[in-house]
């Protein structure tokens, strides 16, 4: 790919702006999204009661009457969903809306299928945090939009970097060394792991793009061509939003039974698929529908979720949308399975989660080439001190999310659970951050931030199975179940590992004073 000078210079200058932009926003979505691959397997550390529950077979009218007594302004003719409990997640999860006096209210609660009891206060927060971090939920309203842009600029990104390395990407990954100018390093490292994590950084950028932005990008075609109604797009994909209702259908007293239809379904398709969650639409009414969604129990099929919908009343099947059965509803699916990695178990959870460490030191090693090429005689000691500052920050922001992910697991379970568990637990998780954040900064250079930070996170990545041990006596030798296990010796890991940087790693001399400062000395 022959490009001219002047050609080169807008793309290399394009690429560089929008990656010193984008790169500590693409940090934090990368960081908190390799912990946001592990999920379901927290949710057992994170919620010691869970840990002693027993999955048993759903009895889902019990579940709606008991559910009707303990809310009795429970709307079950608005959409109703119930997951089932799995051995990784065994309380059933209930999301509805209830009749409140000026509207509604949107319900979200935990069944406990042992008990009958309905926890209306999330247990945990750990996972639900880094998942909604990982698209920046936690900024009212422009949070995902943010997010979504970001995604969308970081395709940008990728586009410029591959053209301006591509006539010598690969030698420059041959010939990749430690040695030279820091400039040089950063340079050939940026390339080599840019180059390494290329597909998947691409894959989640347009993923990523997809759900956050998707919205946006159908408001016109929903405008002309749906008259006005999104849910006849996500028809096209999740053929649940398809099924027409009657809004003056005979209301019943009880509701339908929806155990009839889970056992029809068991019956049907039971032998090839496991049931995930079932939704339900005006189970009030004479037409009320449950719609199921499935899993095929084929460990080898990529496009493995399904949804069938039966009318409760006589069991018959409104539609059938079973892997690879429509192009739609299989584009969609697949892009669900790269995005969440719900394929290939493990392994390739554990190979995502190690591409994003690389891809995160992909933008580290951009904003270090951004500093380092701006150390020179074009540019006022003014200027490159206003360089070394914005790095700083950047890396300040970046490097203390690793303790701070760290704490924020003790913290789960150290902070007594009630009302306002989850708040609590992130207050002291974000200013923690903010905190550390600024003490980072003022540390002196990125080389001592970075040091600072490998040695708090190992330290406090230490006290996550002390934190599990003494709270709720399951040591690593007494460990009740694989996934409480491997929580805490993959933070044991990290803790060693980080240590062992800490005390190793940039102990040279420091390249990174501002030469603005040097020069007032």
């Amino acid at each position: 790919m022959k490009l001219s000078p002047r050609n080169y210079n807008i793309i290399f200058h394009l690429h560089t702006v929008s990656g010193i932009v984008l790169s500590a926003a693409l940090f934090i979505i990368f960081f908190a999204g390799a912990f946001t691959l592990f999920k379901g397997e927290f949710y057992l550390w994170e919620n010691p009661t869970a840990r002693r529950i027993s999955v048993s077979e759903p009895q889902l009218d019990e579940v709606i009457q008991g559910i009707s007594k303990l809310k009795p302004d429970f709307d079950w003719n608005d959409d109703t969903y119930l997951t089932f409990a799995q051995k990784d997640y065994p309380l059933m999860q209930v999301y509805g809306h209830l009749h409140v006096p000026k509207g509604e209210l949107h319900y979200e609660g935990k069944w406990l299928p042992n008990t009958g009891e309905l926890l209306e206060n999330p247990p945990s927060t750990t996972g639900q945090t880094l998942y909604k971090l990982h698209y920046f939920a936690q900024i009212p309203y422009v949070g995902m939009w943010i997010a979504g842009f970001v995604s969308l600029f970081f395709i940008f990104a990728i586009i410029t970097g591959v053209i301006i390395h591509w006539n010598n990407i690969w030698t420059k990954f041959w010939s990749f060394s430690l040695k030279g100018a820091w400039k040089q390093i950063w340079t050939n490292s940026h390339t080599v792991f840019g180059l390494l994590g290329l597909p998947y950084q691409f894959m989640y950028a347009v993923t990523g793009a997809f759900y956050l932005l998707l919205l946006l990008a159908l408001l016109p075609a929903v405008m002309l061509f749906y008259e006005g109604k999104p849910e006849k797009v996500y028809a096209l994909a999740y053929p649940m939003y398809g099924v027409e209702y009657n809004e003056e259908a005979l209301t019943l007293r009880t509701p339908l039974s929806v155990q009839s239809a889970y056992e029809r379904v068991v019956q049907d398709y039971g032998k090839d698929y496991k049931i995930l969650a079932v939704q339900t639409h005006h189970l009030l009414k004479e037409d009320g529908v449950a719609n199921f969604r499935l899993v095929s129990k084929d460990p080898h099929r990529f496009i493995s979720n399904g949804y069938v919908g039966y009318r409760l009343k006589d069991l018959e099947v409104i539609y059938s949308a079973m892997p690879s059965s429509k192009f739609s509803y299989a584009f969609v699916e697949g892009i669900m399975q790269l995005h969440f990695a719900s394929f290939g178990g493990w392994m390739i959870k554990g190979i995502y989660f190690l591409l994003a460490l690389f891809s995160c030191f992909v933008f580290v090693s951009g904003i270090l080439i951004w500093k380092e090429a701006r150390k020179n005689g074009r540019y006022t000691l003014k200027q490159q001190d206003f360089h070394a500052r914005t790095t700083q920050i950047f890396l300040s922001i970046c490097f203390s999310l690793f303790p701070a992910v760290a704490l924020l697991f003790s913290m789960d379970l150290i902070v007594p659970s009630g009302e306002n568990h989850a708040q609590y637990v992130n207050l002291i998780f974000f200013l923690f951050w903010l905190v550390w954040s600024v003490i980072s900064y003022f540390s002196g250079n990125e080389a001592k931030s970075f040091r600072l930070n490998l040695f708090a996170g190992g330290v406090l990545g230490l006290c996550v199975p002390l934190s599990n041990g003494f709270t709720t006596g399951d040591w690593l030798w007494n460990s009740p179940l694989p996934m409480v296990l491997a929580t805490d010796i993959a933070w044991l890991t990290f803790s060693i590992i980080s240590g062992v940087m800490a005390f190793t790693v940039g102990h040279g001399k420091p390249t990174s004073i501002p030469p603005y400062r040097q020069s007032a000395t």
